[in-house]
């Protein structure tokens, strides 16, 4: 598991340190642009040595990425320095070390991969020449739907190959086959899905005359069997969780028997904004759905997880009050002070409500109106203790406030107090 995470020099600020990260879930808050994207992608660097697409650039000289992480066989404590000549991060010569099976679900629908059966591996190919694993699987959004694909050179010969089919056709083929792995996505997906409406596998169709592939479908509310490429945003991203879960679970586990080596003892979970696309009720079961369906992925022999997610939700952090754990799970606040970007521990207390963590400081107190109804409600709260005040400027502020508050909104009933009290009409 991540234990530690130190930036010097990269990112948003001079220096950035998660430290001790929790052993199992791990929240980010914090405004726009203050580094929790960030620090998911310096993670995964960490973790499994590899980038998405391109490397973090520095902001000053001297930049340095420190991590400390559990192996699977001892604690891994590194520290890579960004090169200036070269352009890149210095890593540790050789295979990186094992931190288990981390998976990365990024905001835009992209996803990452890291197996420790399966990547970073030099092997002999039939034809006697050394090949290369993948360093990780590295999905576009596209990518998981249609198949993941390399360029690969075999016997002198330059050949495609197909890393993973992806999930139109795997899970075409797992559904037609009664495949245990259509099983474990159909728990996935049952287990992710909204309160009191799991996401359950539809028919098989064929949408399109001029294409003979037949789509997977998820069942709908209403009755319907919607193609995946068809379904609403939200529910496309949970499906390619889903699926990417099971895709890299039964691959890892199936390399692992075939090798004669044990499956992995830790699986670690990036995920950012995970209420991306939900509607308020699914943003309330979301991640407990997450954190349960890794943790039944082997019966019986459960691995440890860790899960690292960023949220802009109250509802998110509503929904785990009752499953957070301060002995293994943290709260972490990105927040601007002084011009500086900064990252603190919260010290965890429950706050009951969606609405009162909206107006905590995770979120910088936050009103739950408009900006206008909360202008009106402040120059209201400051006439109420004013002992000039009069019936006339009274009298234009409740005009005011009944165009930006609703009749039943708590604020009239000390507002009607105050005036009964100066002996005004309601």
């Amino acid at each position: 598991m991540l234990r530690k995470l130190a930036l010097h020099n990269v990112g948003p600020a001079k220096d950035l340190v998660l430290s001790p990260v929790a052993p199992r879930l791990n929240l980010l808050t914090g405004d726009n642009g203050l580094g929790k994207s960030f620090l998911l992608e310096a993670a995964w660097w960490s973790l499994t040595r590899t980038w998405h697409e391109a490397p973090a650039v520095p902001s000053a000289p001297d930049a340095r990425i420190g991590h400390d992480f559990d192996g699977e066989s001892s604690i891994s404590r590194s520290e890579s320095k960004w090169m200036p000549d070269g352009q890149y991060w210095k890593r540790r010569a050789g295979r990186p070390p094992n931190p288990g099976l981390v998976m990365y679900a990024r905001v835009d629908g992209s996803f990452s991969v890291w197996d420790p059966a399966r990547n970073y591996r030099l092997y002999a190919r039939a034809d006697g020449g050394e090949a290369e694993s993948p360093t990780a699987y590295q999905f576009s959004s596209a990518e998981v739907l249609w198949g993941l694909r390399r360029r690969a050179t075999v016997a002198g010969q330059e050949r495609q190959e197909t890393l993973c089919l992806g999930l139109i056709d795997e899970w075409r083929e797992w559904q037609r086959a009664a495949d245990p792995r259509f099983e474990l996505l159909a728990r996935l997906l049952a287990t992710l899905g909204p309160d009191d409406q799991p996401l359950e596998p539809g028919e098989l169709v064929r949408p399109s005359l001029d294409d003979v592939r037949e789509l997977p479908t998820i069942r709908m509310p209403y009755g319907q069997d919607v193609p995946i490429t068809y379904a609403p945003a939200g529910v496309r991203r949970m499906c390619k969780l889903a699926y990417l879960l099971a895709w890299a679970m039964s691959e890892h586990e199936a390399e692992s028997n075939r090798r004669a080596i044990a499956p992995s003892r830790q699986i670690i979970m990036l995920v950012d904004e995970i209420e991306t696309h939900l509607h308020p009720r699914w943003q309330r079961t979301v991640l407990p759905g997450l954190l349960r369906a890794i943790a039944g992925w082997r019966k019986g022999d459960s691995p440890d997880v860790q899960i690292i997610v960023a949220t802009h939700s109250p509802l998110v952090l509503t929904s785990i009050e009752p499953l957070f754990d301060p002995r293994q799970d943290a709260l972490w606040k990105l927040d601007l002070e002084n011009g500086a970007v900064v990252i603190e521990r919260d010290v965890w207390h429950k706050r009951g409500d969606a609405l009162m963590w909206l107006e905590s400081d995770v979120f910088n107190e936050t009103a739950p109106y408009s900006r206008e109804a909360e202008a009106a409600m402040k120059d209201a709260a400051a006439l109420m203790t004013d002992e000039n005040a009069t019936e006339h400027r009274a009298d234009q502020l409740r005009t005011r406030l009944r165009e930006v508050l609703a009749d039943t909104d708590p604020f009239w009933l000390n507002w009607r107090a105050w005036r009964r009290a100066r002996g005004w009409t309601p």
